[in-house]
């Protein structure tokens, strides 16, 4: 039986449980009456064990004191016949008053021409069995000693169990019949709360049963309280809102990387075919030189892409390489920048861990992208700051607006600003650099620049 089936019904059919398998349900339901089984055995048996003590302890004392009262007598100088009727005080009481040969001196009017019985300090005699019909385990025996100058006389009392033996039975009756039903109400009172308490677990099942990539809009039902399910149940509905981000995210991604690849591909599709039109008239080596360039744009846009994916993958360990960061800027600063003046006079030195070519995108991304919106100048500057190093890229561009700062870093999001201008890039060196330097235990962000452009400020862990 499955767990929906073993909790109250639910909207959708239960799940299939494993062969052999109980349900949840079942399970806590058989070890509850279980243990309760178990306990109630062994109470029941402490307490028929401790109501049979208490009850021959009564009688033993009560025993005691007749016999002591019979020796009292006796040591006074009573006659033994007449003492042995003190036996009144307890009707079930039968006497025998022994001397030190073992004859029987006096005794109950049962027990006057029976000689001494078995289990009497006065010595071996006949099993009492014999005379009552009864066994001989079912007779409570008490003695008392009484000291006379003829010599010592023992007082045997004798007093049949059958009062204790009949009462353990009645208890020992109740309980065979109580026990077994405390054992069913056990079952079914757990059967009941489990049910309920597992009701909104198999209304999350259900939910969750239910949802797919196209409907991670949806949430399974949260009962109200703090306890687990319910936190379960914030749980799973937070993982759902983590895959509904994610999702959107790569639909959007998809969507962006398509239309990312498609304009290059026009313009090569474009350019060729008017120049299929114009035939040995059309310009062939200017249409292949726009093809190269839209071809590199291109294959820029798939390797940022596959770096992009294999971040996103099982993040696998830094290398702990010593890299100087101030070589990595003055090699990517030497790189020829068009009409943009790069100044490097604030670079000195910054060592930090990690994988070389990695750092190197990032140097050359925040690079590129200052080049690209600045006016006339980009300045760098790597410094060691403490326990940080720090690299800023600063450029005399437009900048960036406050709102704009956290969304420059997604992927394809570009401003206004950066879509329109001759050259732009397509919205990934910015988040693959994010990716790169949290990779690497830093932070990037950006403020304004001291020329009113745009401060890329990174921070790594120094060596």
């Amino acid at each position: 039986m499955s767990d929906a089936v073993a909790a109250s019904p639910a909207p959708s059919p239960p799940g299939p449980t494993a062969p052999g398998r109980l349900s949840v349900r079942w399970r806590i339901t058989v070890v509850a009456a279980a243990v309760v089984a178990v306990g109630l055995a062994l109470a029941g048996v402490v307490v028929l064990r401790s109501a049979r003590w208490v009850l021959e302890d009564r009688i033993r004392n009560a025993d005691q004191v007749a016999v002591d009262t019979i020796a009292r007598a006796l040591e006074r100088g009573a006659d033994p016949a007449r003492a042995a009727r003190v036996t009144g005080l307890r009707r079930l009481l039968f006497v025998q008053i022994v001397d030190a040969q073992g004859q029987v001196v006096a005794a109950s009017p049962v027990l006057r021409d029976v000689a001494a019985l078995g289990g009497t300090a006065a010595g071996p005699g006949m099993p009492i069995s014999d005379l009552f019909d009864v066994p001989e385990a079912d007779w409570l025996t008490t003695e008392a000693t009484a000291q006379r100058p003829s010599g010592p006389l023992t007082v045997v009392g004798f007093s049949p169990s059958g009062d204790v033996d009949r009462a353990t039975a009645a208890l020992r009756s109740v309980l065979v019949v109580t026990v077994p039903v405390l054992i069913v109400l056990v079952g079914l009172l757990t059967w009941v709360l489990v049910g309920r308490a597992l009701h909104p677990v198999d209304a999350i099942r259900s939910e969750v049963d239910e949802i797919s990539g196209t409907s991670l809009d949806r949430r399974v039902p949260e009962p109200g309280g703090d306890d687990e399910i319910a936190r379960l149940a914030r749980t799973m509905n937070g993982m759902l809102d983590r895959l509904e981000r994610a999702s959107h995210r790569q639909q959007r991604f998809v969507s962006d990387a398509s239309h990312e690849l498609r304009s290059p591909l026009s313009a090569i599709r474009t350019d060729l075919e008017v120049a299929l039109r114009e035939g040995d008239a059309a310009d062939w080596p200017g249409v292949a030189g726009a093809a190269l360039g839209e071809t590199e744009r291109m294959e820029h846009l798939v390797v940022d892409l596959l770096e992009l994916a294999r971040l996103d993958e099982v993040p696998t360990p830094v290398p702990a390489t010593p890299v100087d960061l101030d070589e990595l800027v003055l090699a990517e600063t030497a790189r020829p920048s068009g009409r943009i003046e790069v100044g490097t006079a604030g670079v000195s030195g910054g060592r930090v861990r990690g994988d070389r070519e990695q750092l190197r995108r990032v140097v050359r991304n925040l690079l590129d992208n200052g080049v690209r919106h600045a006016r006339s100048r980009v300045d760098v500057v790597v410094r060691t700051d403490g326990p940080v190093v720090v690299l800023e890229v600063v450029d005399d561009g437009p900048g960036v607006p406050p709102a704009d700062r956290e969304r420059v870093f997604e992927r394809f999001a570009r401003l206004d600003e950066g879509r329109i201008r001759t050259g732009g890039g397509y919205g990934l060196g910015l988040a693959l650099t994010r990716s790169l330097v949290e990779r690497h235990g830093g932070t990037v962000g950006v403020s304004d620049g001291p020329a009113g452009g745009a401060r890329f400020v990174v921070r790594l862990p120094a060596v």
